[in-house]
């Protein structure tokens, strides 16, 4: 969250309570008791806007009361069981908390062990190693977002955003005050960038572009080539990246590159987080990788502010930090866990695409090859609610309770998104129930 200076003036004498009782009515709000406060609300919180729940609020408790509800909608790895931290994952983190030293405030950064086990794991080739003063830890991946926008949020600047993209990056765009721009990503390409479109986007106030790789809805992982491809065009147009790499080596079907391997020069701030990767988004840390080669960054502040945010929350619990190293250590990429996790979510990614091209007026519109997550796409002249993505998962709930999120909830109205990070058993009733309701809605049945 943004801070805000406040300006504290020594007040000598009370206000005299008539000049209270002149204030203009506007600031106060009747009680049902009909006493008046002096209560009004933040307007950047007041006007906060979850594309999620603003949609998903308004079908929600509708579910058939007669079937199961079958949710492939929440972005939560653990829903099921065979999807859970490793054992060696849990033991660190009781270890730490048994072993008395992560008790106390750490400082506003993160713990200097943390901060240089991150900073080890996460470093580039081709690049400078990460130091311990390049990382900034965060309460998850969410916290980590946040202060990258707001620490590149000067005033009257503009955010260049993925769509189909998860919709927190326009909700923190809009409560920073960023005014966002989207750049699509096409769905007849993987999913990739639409590289010509991210130029036309940009003017003096353009502070950022934002990647997202692999992708949350569209369970795309770039090629190096690609990548390569659009980082060069940012650096042409004088763009520092976010990078949303939440999903780092959560990918199958191609390696995993991180935005700093494919370039180096390139201001970057990598985000990730244990929430994915690691399968713990309740144990809430995540953190800031400052790729800054050429100290772009640093000549404009950014790490400052970067700290400055820290300072507001103090950072995630000490004794999750404290288990940061082992945990690295023990589940490392290629490890036995971490090659099963990927092998079940691979197994499920195939179980999704192969029973989504069976069924009347569906399309897979680009293979997932990473993360949790697949796009549908809704046939035009297929189904008698059209492609109204809003339409088919209300109608998809109430009639088979099976949760799915619409497209319009990530800019992408026409498809609707399916996380397949349930057993493949789960996945079969759940896709016997939308192929159900399909035939059921085809206008070829009718």
């Amino acid at each position: 969250m943004a801070t805000t200076t406040v300006s504290m003036t020594t007040v000598l004498e009370p206000l005299p309570i008539n000049a209270l009782r002149k204030r203009p009515r506007k600031t106060e709000t009747a009680a049902p008791s009909g006493k008046r406060w002096r209560i009004r609300v933040g307007e950047r919180a007041k006007n906060i806007r979850n594309p999620i729940r603003e949609i998903m609020d308004t079908v929600s408790g509708k579910e058939n009361p007669a079937k199961k509800l079958l949710s492939l909608a929440q972005g939560d790895p653990t829903s099921y069981p065979h999807l859970r931290p490793s054992t060696a994952m849990v033991d660190a983190l009781q270890t730490a908390v048994g072993s008395g030293h992560f008790n106390g405030y750490q400082p506003s950064q993160g713990s200097l062990v943390c901060r240089e086990a991150v900073a080890r794991n996460f470093s580039a080739p081709g690049r400078p190693a990460l130091q311990s003063k390049d990382v900034f830890m965060t309460f998850g991946c969410s916290e980590a977002l946040s202060h990258c926008i707001a620490a590149l949020a000067a005033p009257g600047s503009n955010m260049l955003l993925p769509r189909p993209g998860f919709p927190l990056y326009s909700v923190l765009c809009e409560y920073h005050g960023v005014e966002v721009r989207y750049y699509d990503l096409l769905p007849d390409c993987g999913w990739q960038c639409d590289i010509g479109g991210i130029a036309k986007l940009v003017d003096e106030n353009t502070c950022a572009l934002l990647l997202n790789n692999p992708s949350n809805p569209c369970g795309a992982v770039f090629t190096r080539e690609h990548l390569v491809a659009v980082l060069s065009t940012a650096e042409e147009l004088g763009l520092p990246v976010i990078a949303d790499e939440v999903y780092a080596d959560m990918s199958f079907s191609r390696p995993f590159v991180a935005c700093a391997a494919a370039t180096a020069s390139i201001p970057i701030l990598s985000v990730c987080a244990l929430s994915k990767r690691w399968l713990a988004p309740g144990w809430r840390v995540g953190w800031i990788a400052v790729h800054d080669a050429d100290g772009a960054l640093a000549a404009a502040g950014v790490p400052e502010t970067l700290l400055k945010l820290c300072q507001v929350s103090l950072g995630p619990a000490a004794p999750i930090q404290g288990a940061v190293p082992e945990i690295f250590s023990a589940a490392p990429s290629g490890c036995e866990w971490h090659t099963d996790i990927l092998t079940a979510l691979e197994a499920s990614a195939q179980c999704c695409m192969r029973r989504c091209r069976s069924i009347p007026g569906l399309e897979v519109a680009s293979e997932a090859q990473g993360a949790m997550y697949m796009m549908v796409r809704l046939k035009p002249n297929a189904l008698d609610l059209g492609t109204d993505d809003v339409l088919l998962a209300s109608k998809l709930l109430e009639e088979e309770s099976v949760a799915i999120l619409p497209g319009q909830c990530f800019a992408a109205p026409g498809f609707f998104r399916v996380v397949f990070a349930a057993p493949e058993k789960v996945l079969e009733e759940a896709w016997d129930r939308i192929e159900t309701f399909c035939r059921r809605h085809s206008l070829k049945a009718s």
